[in-house]
């Protein structure tokens, strides 16, 4: 059953897909090659926004069995708030794919541009951490945020400036909630909110596993990342 955390913004659920799709999901994303994706490389897609993670080099669209069993389970929520996924590129990996964690791993406060990512985005969690909490801050916790991390607080500012003078976006908070990651349970949330996410706490390399990905993304981002 999915839960309504923000009004119209944020919901949640638990049992998420079968267990046997969980586990035969982690072996595979255990089994593959990641590769390593830092901003001081590959700096985001709208501004300096900082985030560290490793993509899974796992084709889960080929997983059949497991994207039928998620897209059908996101859509029972879809079709009530939106509208079903109906179609899913194979060659989009903003559509679907895998991520993990590093020690060091996090994500500063950003959000993502509509035109580009879709209305949505969901996190299917497939293993229990502590820390690595997905925040969603009011104006109290994003200047919490700052006082502690302030190189942030400019980064922050131009990447405001720069998403509206694309996309004519302007992020908003939705704020307090912060949702740490459990087994087999997953977020839906649409795009335009601030957010952030913390280290995991005693973290190791492949920890905070998910399948993630925003379901109405076109192609438009590989453009942005072209060198």
């Amino acid at each position: 059953m999915w839960n309504e955390l923000v009004k119209d913004e944020v919901w949640y659920t638990e049992k998420f897909i079968e267990e046997h799709l969980v586990d035969q999901t982690l072996e595979k994303i255990n089994a593959s090659e990641t590769k390593e994706l830092d901003a001081n490389e590959q700096p985001h897609i709208i501004s300096k926004s900082h985030y560290n993670y490793n993509h899974v080099k796992y084709d889960i669209h080929k997983d059949k069995e497991v994207v039928s069993a998620v897209i059908e389970k996101l859509n029972e929520i879809l079709a009530k708030i939106y509208k079903p996924i109906t179609d899913i590129n194979e060659k989009n990996v903003l559509q679907f794919t895998t991520k993990t964690f590093n020690p060091e791993s996090v994500y500063n406060v950003h959000t993502e541009r509509k035109d580009i990512y879709g209305d949505f985005v969901f996190i299917n969690y497939l293993t229990t951490e502590d820390g690595g909490e997905l925040v969603f801050p009011n104006e109290y916790m994003l200047e919490d945020h700052f006082q502690t991390n302030p190189s942030e607080r400019k980064n922050w500012e131009e990447f405001k400036i720069k998403l509206y003078n694309e996309s004519k976006q302007e992020p908003y908070l939705v704020g307090p909630l912060a949702i740490k990651p459990k087994r087999n349970t997953c977020v839906l949330m649409r795009v335009g909110s601030a957010h952030y996410v913390y280290p995991v706490t005693n973290g190791k390399p492949g920890c905070r596993v998910v399948i993630t990905g925003w379901p109405f993304a076109n192609m438009d981002w590989k453009a942005k990342f072209k060198h």
